[in-house]
């Protein structure tokens, strides 16, 4: 399995780094790998929405499906993928000197090939994942 954790603290209230984190219209603006994103659920964001996104994977693009397995507003944020690999990445908010701590988590099962490449992979996903989050924090506090 892939785990990778990072922390940031965000000088912004977590309402605003929350409602920042469900707006598909932003998540292009900091997730520096994803190329389309989708809701398939009809309605505002809540537990159970799906989801389809198309990522940037080195050379390729991929298509993944998904849903919203944890959802409390300004608190906590997941989802997991209903494609292949199974990915879950979750999101967790808490006050912190006057902003946010962001807590997140990425968890990758590989299958296949993908299994001999867990080294690149968790690389790729580590500096990827640094580089989005500096994005987010400078972002959200500009």
């Amino acid at each position: 399995m892939i785990l990778y954790q990072t922390t940031v603290h965000v000088s912004r209230p977590r309402e605003q780094v929350f409602a920042y984190l469900v707006d598909p219209e932003k998540l292009k603006m900091w997730q520096s790998n994803l190329v389309k994103a989708e809701s398939l659920t009809p309605g505002p964001l809540r537990l159970g929405s799906r989801f389809r996104e198309v990522r940037r994977l080195g050379q390729r693009e991929a298509e993944v499906q998904g849903e919203i397995s944890e959802f409390e507003p300004n608190q906590r944020l997941a989802t997991k993928t209903s494609t292949k690999p199974d990915v879950r990445v979750s999101y967790l908010l808490s006050p912190e000197q006057g902003g946010t701590r962001l807590r997140y988590t990425f968890q990758m099962l590989p299958t296949g090939l993908m299994w001999l490449l867990q080294p690149v992979i968790s690389s790729s996903i580590r500096k990827q994942s640094d580089m989005d989050f500096v994005r987010l924090k400078h972002l959200l506090e500009a």
